[in-house]
């Protein structure tokens, strides 16, 4: 929804939307320097300048990108502002000097950044993930795979002792519920006394099923 305002509108920021749009058109050859547009963008509220209530409504309605584009392209670039910021100059040059050069996708570098996110991917995993991404620009269905391939492997090598610690903890989430509901039944009177007392009976048998 596009809301009509009063507000002055500088030479400077429209300047940028006519750059913004420009780009856009052309974002599949030179995403990351659209990124860098739509960081301004969202970041300074530019958009709201421009008569439109949220960011998504302006990239919908004056770019034609979907919401979900976006927000990768935005983060994507973030990523790589703050994680990579040489890799970002590198790749702005390259995109102006050679257009035949290899610059990884938005969709790749987004896979790269969740990868960062995840607790459960080693530095040793990460960097391999960045080689991929960064170095030889593989394709997102390549990333992905590769992604799939370490989380598989990380939970394939859970120990006995976690495995028992992580058994633990659901069974007690388990206990923890059965005694809510009971004392809630037990108080609005809204279960025979044998079923109350079968709650008790599977409690008793999950407790046992805690190992030390």
């Amino acid at each position: 929804m596009i809301e009509v305002t009063t507000a002055t509108v500088s030479v400077e920021s429209e300047t940028l939307r006519k750059k913004t749009l420009e780009v856009a058109k052309r974002h599949k050859a030179s995403w990351i320097e659209l990124g860098q547009y739509l960081y301004t963008v969202h970041k300074d509220k530019h958009f709201r300048e421009w008569g439109f209530l949220t960011f998504e409504a302006y990239c919908a309605k004056e770019l034609h990108l979907r919401q979900s584009t976006a927000m990768k392209l935005l983060k994507s670039y973030y990523f790589l502002e703050k994680e990579e910021p040489r890799f970002v100059k590198q790749a702005m040059s390259e995109e102006e000097e050679a257009a035949d050069k290899r610059v990884p996708s938005y969709e790749s570098v987004n896979l790269l950044r969740l990868a960062r996110e995840n607790s459960e991917i080693t530095a040793e995993d990460f960097s391999d993930l960045r080689q991929a991404v960064l170095v030889q620009a593989k394709e997102p269905k390549e990333v992905r795979t590769q992604v799939k391939k370490i989380l598989e492997e990380t939970q394939g090598e859970e120990t006995a002792d976690e495995k028992a610690s992580r058994r633990n903890a659901r069974i007690k989430r388990m206990l923890s519920f059965l005694t809510t509901l009971k004392r809630e039944m037990e108080a609005d009177n809204l279960l025979p006394k044998f079923l109350l007392k079968q709650i008790d009976d599977l409690k008793q048998k999950l407790q046992d099923q805690i190992t030390n």
